[in-house]
């Protein structure tokens, strides 16, 4: 993070590759009947209903613009903003199902409007904090020390991936105590607190299986607290040349007078006069640019610190979802590679015009493993499945682990958009239950180390940036 002082002005720089969508195969959507739910503000919204809660509804859109392929976005709606619901029965509903099913790894999570979140204020002792703002979603709890406009960004996004897991992964069974995400104000105090607790971790977000915390190290609550210094700092500079060109007119009146007393001319004076008016509003026009520019700055950085803390409390979350609500670890045994594959999927997930979607391959990463892939022809695969296949202890692993990031994720989304894992029960057979024998790889695939390795080879190799 650096400062400097320029012109006056105190200014903080503190400091498509688009994955296609399927089209649509014969019929897909095309004369299937839908819900239909009617809004009090007269639109119409065309899809299946997926949930009701007293929190309201949450709704599945299907998308079908003319030329294009078929795709879905999940809403939550409030209950007050409905008119009408009217939902198909019988075969029809059976159809619809079977359908939405076959959209699902192209399925974007709409956000709740930010105004309708609830926050609290309440004491924190892991923040040392009372003015710690507290949000409670269906499946976690929020705790944050930073502004109400930064925690309310990250609620509405916790609640988006959640219900993003819930879609590709559903639950199968309900938590004891939700699971607690506690988001630090910079990345010392989380490191201060990582060492009262004796973790010694070098990693910005853990999660924590036997306190069941999500524990998140930021630099966006020091940030902010800069930002608003700098931000007042602005706004007394931009007053003061509000108010001093204000006066222009009289200063360069008494500067004429004082030029005619000292005997010039009109024509001598005019140019005089009219030049300090030009270099005045082109300093006036300048000063505020620079104030314009640092604020572009900042909103960027601040953007891209909320999008890496967004990342972290995406991937950590995924691994604290699935122990809490699919596979706890004391009963099921979820190879490394593959939990920190998914994790790595949805990490790299886009917030997309306030939509959440997976389906959009990270470009920096794609570029990475294709680079890999062409010097070792995927040879980087087969150790890792030989090396990380074996029992898997949650946290020592994920956290002492060597593992490959690049090629657990490439991976990941092979046997998401190749193999459709998240379809119902895909899953299943890459986990097995801890009171039965461990599968070999060759079991687990169905097929051998060397096709799997190139299949993958081929088809990562031909996905698009």
């Amino acid at each position: 993070m650096a400062f400097w002082v320029r012109h006056g002005l105190i200014a903080a720089a503190l400091l498509s590759m688009a994955w296609p969508l399927l089209a649509d195969g014969p019929g897909l959507l095309q004369d299937i009947p839908t819900d239909q739910m009617t809004m009090r503000d007269g639109s119409v919204l065309r899809g299946m209903l997926l949930d009701e809660s007293p929190r309201g509804y949450e709704f599945i859109e299907i998308n079908r613009p003319p030329g294009k392929p078929t795709f879905a976005v999940i809403h939550t709606i409030g209950t007050n903003q409905v008119l009408r619901l009217e939902k198909v029965g019988g075969d029809e509903r059976r159809a619809l199902d079977d359908a939405v099913n076959r959209l699902r790894n192209h399925t974007q999570i709409r956000a709740a409007a930010r105004e309708s979140l609830k926050l609290t204020r309440v004491q924190s002792d892991v923040l040392e904090t009372d003015q710690a703002w507290r949000y409670e979603g269906d499946r976690f709890i929020l705790l944050s020390p930073l502004d109400e406009e930064l925690t309310r960004s990250l609620a509405v996004r916790a609640d988006q991936i959640f219900q993003a897991f819930e879609h590709w992964i559903p639950p199968k069974q309900q938590p004891q105590n939700p699971i607690q995400i506690i988001v630090f104000r910079s990345i010392g105090s989380y490191s201060a607190y990582l060492k009262t607790i004796g973790l010694q971790i070098e990693n910005p977000a853990v999660y924590v299986p036997h306190t069941n915390q999500v524990l998140i190290g930021s630099d966006l609550g020091l940030f902010q607290q800069r930002l608003d210094v700098v931000q007042r700092n602005h706004d007394a500079v931009l007053q003061q040349l509000d108010a001093d060109n204000k006066k222009i007119s009289g200063e360069l009146k008494l500067l004429a007078k004082r030029l005619k007393d000292a005997g010039w001319s009109p024509n001598e004076i005019a140019p005089e006069v009219q030049a300090m008016r030009e270099a005045w509003e082109r300093d006036y026009k300048k000063r505020h640019s620079q104030i314009q520019v640092t604020n572009r700055r900042n909103a960027t950085v601040k953007q891209e610190l909320l999008d890496s803390t967004t990342g972290f409390l995406c991937h950590e979350s995924f691994h604290a979802y699935l122990e809490n609500c699919v596979y706890p670890q004391d009963r099921y045994d979820v190879p490394v590679w593959l939990n920190e594959g998914l994790a790595q999927l949805f990490e790299h997930a886009q917030f997309d015009n306030g939509s959440f979607r997976i389906d959009l391959p990270p470009a920096k990463l794609l570029g990475q493993l294709q680079d890999r892939i062409e010097q070792d022809h995927g040879m980087s695969l087969q150790r890792m499945l030989q090396t990380e296949g074996g029992s898997f202890l949650l946290f020592e692993n994920l956290h002492g682990t060597r593992l490959d990031y690049d090629v657990a994720w490439g991976l990941a989304w092979y046997l998401v958009f190749q193999k459709q894992l998240f379809a119902p029960n895909g899953l299943q057979r890459y986990v097995h239950a801890r009171d039965q024998p461990q599968p070999t790889i060759e079991e687990t695939f169905g097929e051998s180390v060397s096709r799997v390795q190139s299949e993958w080879v081929e088809f990562m190799s031909q996905l698009q940036q």
